[in-house]
């Protein structure tokens, strides 16, 4: 029975100093990015029978059965996947994971085994991959479809994010079309608001005190030149109001106010077709067109009719200059120096549709402004964002931005089960089962944060604790051993 002892101790001394291990290890990793700690859970080993249990009688009550153990053993190493700390880096490419999942790792070339990490130290290397320094491997995730969206189709892939890609220049009226609500034939949207009050002493001094409201805005030739114009606003009191106006549903509304508009070219630009003002064509106007407000200062239409009986916008129908609009540029004039005479010369003409839905005429300052257009020059892509969902999206130095791919978050059954190498990284099992992607915040995946990494998950005072303990379970093994020894030497020294 001696001998049992002294090998039932060996047992407590090689688990707990396996588990000493494992809380070095733990305490070694308090500052590696992403770490997650491990935990050991004991179980006892097999027992030895020396009394079976026999069942009750109608003269006994019946013996349990005597058994002695054999000692303990290491029944399992979880791996502890609590969330760890955010610290802010400010890199943009520095990612981190708030909740569940796993980056996924791979060869540029898409050859070898996924591997998956918490860490996200990643950077951009000379090949634009977003990639992990440390191992070389691209960060894989979902490439992005010709019309802008994140197909999730195809299984995950290195992210290539294209700096230095050159843009080609926009003018406004090619652009992507905007609008109010169900309605998208608009290439400049204007906003803010036309002083009510200056309407109304308008009309009462029977057009004699008029005070205009004058903006400047950019727009854009079809090879990136800027250009200058002015849209001047008035109140219009050539008919008598209220006057029924039909709004961009077709419904009637009575109008409380109504204010013209003019667009003047600043830089030469013509509209070949002119506009008459006090009988002479001039051909510097592009556009005019009417103003209708309700007796709430809200928007009601357009028209290029003056009493706004005809010739109104309905949503969904493209600008026109019948519905007051629209302004046209059949030769664009001068620009800065980065375009010279003759690349203006070989600007395509534009038909610019104007949005005044976002305008109200209410009792208060005028505040007139430019809200949106859809024209840009040329640019280069020269910085990225990364949201929250891990959609990757590239500025470029004109101010536009497109949308380049989104990265792919793994996450598994049991995430227990997954196989640690080494560098951060885990491998799947047969027991994880197969990683399933997706983008972050769907699901049960986490949301990703840009300019930050997830620190260790290590507790020091935990680890210091169990620490103690182990130490403590390892000392008393150790005498557990010393002790049996001692009674072997007593029954040897039972005969001299």
């Amino acid at each position: 029975m001696g001998f049992d002892s002294l090998f039932i101790g060996v047992t407590g001394l090689t688990a707990y100093q396996n588990q000493i291990d494992v809380i070095s290890n733990n305490i070694a990793n308090v500052g590696t990015t992403g770490f997650k700690s491990q935990d050991v859970n004991f179980q006892d080993l097999l027992y030895q029978t020396q009394q079976y249990a026999s069942a009750p009688s109608t003269t006994n009550g019946g013996t349990n059965s005597v058994q002695v153990g054999d000692g303990v053993k290491i029944g399992s190493i979880d791996t502890v996947f609590s969330q760890g700390g955010l610290q802010t880096t400010g890199i943009n490419t520095n990612l981190a994971i708030n909740g569940n999942g796993f980056f996924t790792l791979n060869n540029i070339n898409g050859t070898g085994t996924p591997v998956y990490t918490r860490d996200g130290d990643f950077s951009l290397n000379e090949q634009g991959y977003l990639y992990d320094p440390a191992s070389g491997l691209a960060v894989l995730g979902y490439p992005v479809q010709s019309d802008g969206t994140i197909s999730q189709v195809a299984p995950p892939q290195p992210i290539q994010v294209p700096l230095g890609l050159q843009e080609k220049a926009v003018g406004t009226g090619f652009g992507i079309k905007q609008g109010p609500t169900g309605d998208a034939e608009f290439d400049v949207s204007l906003g803010g608001n036309l002083n009510q009050t200056d309407y109304i002493t308008a009309v009462s001094s029977a057009g004699a005190d008029i005070t205009q409201t004058t903006i400047t805005t950019t727009v854009y030739d079809s090879l990136g030149g800027s250009h200058q114009v002015q849209i001047t606003y008035q109140p219009s009191i050539v008919t008598t109001l209220p006057a029924q106006v039909k709004n961009t549903t077709g419904a009637a509304v009575t109008a409380a106010t109504e204010w013209s508009y003019t667009v003047t070219a600043t830089d030469g630009s013509e509209n070949s077709a002119g506009e008459t003002l006090g009988g002479v064509a001039n051909k510097s106007v592009l556009g005019t067109g009417y103003i209708f407000f309700d007796q709430n200062g809200q928007f009601i239409n357009t028209s290029n009719n003056v009493a706004g009986t005809s010739d109104t916008h309905n949503i969904g129908n493209a600008a026109t200059i019948a519905d007051g609009n629209l302004f046209t540029v059949t030769q664009w004039g001068s620009t800065p120096a980065a375009n010279n005479a003759q690349q203006t010369s070989q600007a395509t003409p534009a038909a610019i549709g104007l949005d005044f839905s976002d305008m109200t005429s209410l009792a208060t300052t005028a505040t007139a402004d430019t809200v949106s257009q859809n024209g840009y020059t040329a640019g280069t892509l020269s910085n990225i964002n990364i949201s929250q969902s891990g959609t990757i999206t590239g500025s470029f130095t004109n101010g536009q931005s497109t949308t380049l791919g989104a990265l792919a978050l793994a996450n598994f059954q049991n995430e227990g089960g997954l196989t640690r190498i080494g560098n951060n990284q885990f491998e799947a099992s047969p027991n994880s089962g197969d990683a399933q992607y997706g983008i972050g915040g769907t699901g049960t995946l986490g949301t990703v944060d840009s300019g930050a990494l997830e620190q260790s998950n290590v507790s020091i005072a935990s680890e210091f604790t169990k620490m103690i303990l182990a130490q403590r379970a390892f000392e008393a093994n150790g005498k557990s051993i010393t002790t049996a020894d001692q009674d072997l030497q007593t029954v040897i020294g039972l005969k001299q």
